[in-house]
């Protein structure tokens, strides 16, 4: 009988033991995957940009505008969150899907936060759709906060 009582504590040892790495699991699935430990320069990301755009076939005539923003501090965490605007006219929604894809999967930190199209209006009869798209992505930094913040 004391053998079992033994196994049975043990075995709850275990089983906190268990839960306590499950819930770390959990919280470091709720981290971001990739942060920069700096500021990307200007430069930086727009060439990350222009080579996505070159891979979903954009032209460089459409990408009017790489705009990036200052960052902004995500609540109390030590990450801050880096926007930068997008502006493309005349393309396919495949182009602006791809675009997207390509940021995305290239493992560059860039996340694509939001996308609003606009159809442009085509005079040609039979000519496919194109659009015109703004697009921010973002970037987190982690930056923990200073004495001055």
């Amino acid at each position: 009988m004391a053998a079992n009582r033994a196994a049975a504590l043990a075995g709850g040892e275990q089983l906190r033991a268990c839960h306590a790495c499950a819930a770390g699991i959990e919280l470091l699935g709720r981290r971001p995957a990739l942060v920069a430990d700096r500021e990307q320069r200007t430069a930086e990301t727009a060439a990350l940009v222009e080579k996505a755009a070159a891979s979903a076939g954009i032209p460089p005539q459409q990408l009017l505008r790489i705009s990036p923003e200052p960052p902004q501090r995500l609540g109390e965490s030590p990450y801050k969150e880096k926007p930068t605007c997008l502006a493309l006219r005349g393309v396919s929604m495949e182009q602006v899907v791809k675009l997207a894809h390509a940021l995305e999967t290239a493992e560059t930190g860039l996340n694509t936060k939001s996308i609003r199209l606009t159809l442009n209006k085509n005079d040609a009869k039979g000519s496919a759709d194109t659009w015109s798209a703004e697009i921010v992505l973002s970037y987190l930094i982690y930056e923990p906060k200073t004495a001055k913040e």
